[in-house]
């Protein structure tokens, strides 16, 4: 046998009581910390970040994005507001929009067929509309104390100014650099003059990041709130940039958008409370893993242990195969998400696992007869492993508020389009669609994105406890699901909840950690998983980047964790 050195990277937790927030980048973190000591609230301090993180990590999130957001006020610890800042297909986008390659070639974060010019994933007709700086608006407009102005100054300060790219950055740009360099717009932003990607500070000064057009549109938006990109200038711009290059998206499309706000769907984990949105997001299947798993006995298998990982692989599989089997956009179809959170259906769930080996086959429940809706005619929707670009928020301030935030452009860089005159990075929300005609999931117009992003917060006996969520995929629902689990299940604090290593597996393939140990992958070997061993590192994302803050429900101290192998950042107050 032999033994071969790992990656064994770390960070330490961020401890405060006076307030906190967590984003995948130090500038994003800090334009938030910056508000929450100006007075601002949690909300506040949220949406500053999330215009900070989408300058200074315009590869995941941004103005022309979409977002979600699960919000808790001090003053009702036992409330969540939940507001959906997705979008819909444009009215004019047809259902076959995308022409399809012949042949068996994929593309795209979900792996769909491939299409001419990549279109479905790439360029002017990809994007829906941004959702984003709507939902920031309107949750300012509710619950924001400082002036809205005030929220965007870090982040136009950010674009004008530039920063120096780090290599996390830079990777970004180099891993989407063939895209990028179709749009003229997109390669003045991003590569040198001489037409590379922007470079890390090595044996000379870093390239700076500088977005010019980008801090106008920002400047706009201070002045005249996210109507500037709904009903103003902005918009105009950008709709004169669509006619101008085939794009899809119309002021009628831009008008017409709206901010969805759901009921939060809250299910117990023996004396924790885990609340968060179930539609259009990952939080049902992340809910369903935790309720199989609350029947078992973890804690008696132990902490990272073969029994333990073995149990919680077969409960997210089952999870994930009832989430490609039933779930989609509940306004298009009847999606029984009441029942695939059931009590009554995890115990069905759970009756089918085998404690002492594994079913890398195993199919989807019937979730249907634990729903209060009937049964439909028999849909089905599909598709394969993704990948993707998002980022992650968690504020807590000195009150007690507390948020969990997710922000994404689909893809890395999205679209890889930016709209002259804007700055503005589009989404590319057709990436979640399949390009084929004829199916649930296909291309349509007024159709809205199923998305990962899984945001939630968590009470103990009906106490503030913790906020978490990540970026990452579909890996974000394996990866809530076992950071909710350390902390809830085994008492772990937040950075080790985060550091910890996980898996993944949404099919026959059990993927796991190296960092588990070599023995515990030959003895889930033997018990029958197809494990396939994952390195981390700095350039991996096979188990999502998660984050969280959690509170000492006795001294209310505030403890932040962050993902250990990027530039993530938690920042605390005293």
């Amino acid at each position: 046998m032999t033994h071969r050195s790992q990656w064994q990277i770390d960070k330490t937790e961020a401890v405060g009581k006076g307030g906190m927030v967590t984003a995948m980048h130090p500038l994003g973190a800090e334009a938030g910390a910056e508000i929450l000591k100006k007075g601002g609230n949690a909300i506040d301090a949220a949406i500053a970040t999330a215009f900070a993180v989408g300058v200074a990590e315009p590869q995941s999130s941004g103005v022309g994005g979409i977002a979600f957001l699960a919000y808790s006020p001090a003053d009702s610890p036992d409330t969540t507001v939940c507001l959906d800042g997705t979008s819909v297909l444009p009215k004019s986008i047809r259902p076959d929009e995308f022409d399809v390659l012949p042949g068996d070639d994929v593309a795209g974060m979900y792996s769909w067929p491939a299409t001419k010019d990549d279109a479905n994933n790439t360029g002017w007709r990809a994007p829906a509309v941004p959702g984003m700086p709507a939902l920031m608006g309107d949750a300012h407009a509710r619950y924001g104390r400082l002036p809205w102005s005030d929220l965007l100054q870090p982040a136009i300060r950010i674009a004008r100014d530039g920063f120096e790219i780090d290599p996390f950055g830079s990777l970004a740009i180099t891993q989407s650099y063939e895209s990028l360099a179709r749009f003229p717009s997109s390669r003045e932003i991003y590569f040198t003059r001489a037409g590379g990607p922007l470079m890390p500070a090595g044996m000379k000064p870093g390239d700076k990041l500088i977005q010019a057009e980008l801090a106008w549109t920002l400047e706009q938006m201070a002045e005249h709130g996210p109507d500037a990109l709904y009903r103003g200038e902005v918009g105009k711009r950008l709709v004169a940039e669509m006619e101008k290059n085939g794009g899809l998206i119309t002021e009628d499309d831009l008008h017409a958008h709206q901010t969805l706000e759901h009921a939060a769907t809250t299910i117990t984990y023996k004396d924790f409370e885990v609340s968060g949105q179930i539609e259009n997001s990952g939080n049902a299947s992340v809910f369903e893993a935790l309720k199989i798993l609350e029947g078992l006995n973890l804690s008696g298998c132990g902490f990272q242990t073969t029994e333990a990982a073995h149990l919680i692989l077969e409960a997210v599989r089952r999870a994930f195969r009832d989430r490609l089997r039933y779930l989609g956009d509940a306004e298009l179809m009847t999606v029984p998400y009441k029942g695939v959170i059931s009590p009554d259906f995890a115990c069905q769930r759970r009756d089918d696992i085998d404690p002492a080996r594994a079913t890398p086959d195993a199919g989807p429940g019937d979730p249907w007869p634990f729903d209060p809706q009937d049964r439909p005619a028999d849909e089905f929707r599909d598709s394969a492993s993704p990948g993707g670009r998002t980022t992650h928020i968690n504020v807590i301030d000195g009150d007690g508020n507390m948020i969990a935030l997710t922000s994404t452009l689909g893809a890395s860089f999205g679209s890889c389009v930016v709209v002259p005159g804007t700055g503005i990075m589009l989404n590319n929300a057709t990436t979640w669609f399949d390009p084929r005609p004829g199916a649930v999931t296909s291309v349509g117009p007024g159709k809205r994105i199923l998305s990962a992003a899984s945001p939630m917060l968590i009470r103990r006996n009906g106490q503030p406890f913790a906020a978490i969520g990540a970026p990452g995929g579909r890996r974000i629902i394996s990866a809530m699901t076992q950071v909710a689990l350390n902390l809830m299940e085994y008492g772990k604090g937040m950075q080790e909840s985060i550091s910890a290593p996980r898996m993944h597996a949404e099919g026959p393939i059990s993927e796991v950690s190296e960092r588990i140990g070599q023995e515990t992958l030959d003895q889930l070997e033997k018990m029958g998983h197809r494990v396939l061993p994952r390195v981390e590192g700095f350039n991996s994302a096979g188990f999502a980047r998660p984050s969280g803050i959690r509170i000492d429900q006795d001294s209310g101290t505030l403890r932040g964790g962050v993902f250990q192998y990027t530039n993530a950042t938690a920042i605390a107050l005293d």
